[in-house]
């Protein structure tokens, strides 16, 4: 019978390694809005973060699909934080502020090991 390949002990190498090789200041920010008690109460807004062990990639051009696409975008490796991140997430890369275009889990069921995110220059 084969052995099965431990995906738990590959998050911990890969948390390992983009904490020894990490690059710059990185954090995942979560902004909650809770409506007002009344309709005319403003809403209220919370936001939590969660420091990363990440590395930041420039891309100008790359393909997705087999098309071409050309565009400046930072792609962002980064360890499995302490929260599951979704889309409507922002990243602060050196406390700049940047949108989540794509989110993936690595790989994409079971033990997640790593998160690849595209953000917006």
């Amino acid at each position: 019978m084969a052995k099965r390949f431990d995906y738990g002990r590959m998050q911990g190498t890969a948390t390992r390694l983009l904490d020894r090789f990490q690059q710059g200041t990185v954090s995942l920010k979560r902004t909650v809005t809770v409506p007002g008690e009344n309709e005319w109460d403003p809403p209220t807004e919370t936001s939590e973060t969660w420091p990363l062990k990440a590395a930041v990639k420039r891309v100008d051009q790359r393909y997705e699909n087999g098309v071409l696409i050309v565009e400046t975008v930072d792609i962002v490796t980064f360890a499995a934080p302490d929260t599951v991140p979704v889309i409507t997430d922002t990243l602060v890369i050196d406390g700049r502020e940047r949108a989540i275009t794509s989110l993936k889990p690595t790989p994409a069921a079971g033990t997640v090991v790593a998160w690849k995110a595209v953000v917006a220059v």
